[in-house]
């Protein structure tokens, strides 16, 4: 319907695979990342595809990392796949780490700031 707004949509940003950021970025939706970041992201949802590269700390809801990250990790729900590669720290309420990834990083519960 027109005007009706679906609650369950979220914005989805795309760095594509040409581009490479240096800087902070933060989204309010989801943040696919397809090129290179070196900097921090602080977002609903980061997608890290097979092409995605980045150096730098990440906060977010919901983290899928099947490229490469090498940083701080913070997030609720963090999805290592077969071809991800994290090295640093991850700290999350749930994780699942497939069989193939490599994860270098200290890992660890994240701490409720209530």
């Amino acid at each position: 319907m027109l005007g009706r707004t679906n609650e369950t949509e979220t914005a989805k940003s795309i760095i594509s695979s040409d581009m490479k950021i240096k800087g902070k970025i933060s989204a309010e939706g989801n943040l696919i990342l397809l090129g290179s970041v070196v900097g921090d992201i602080k977002c609903h949802s980061l997608n890290v595809e097979g092409t995605g590269s980045l150096k730098g700390n990440v906060e977010a809801d919901v983290i899928t990392v099947s490229g490469k990250c090498d940083g701080q990790i913070l997030g609720d729900v963090v999805s290592v796949k077969s071809t991800g590669k994290i090295s640093g720290e991850v700290f999350y309420e749930n994780i699942s780490i497939e069989e193939g990834a490599i994860v270098e990083a200290q890992i660890g519960k994240k701490q409720n700031k209530k």
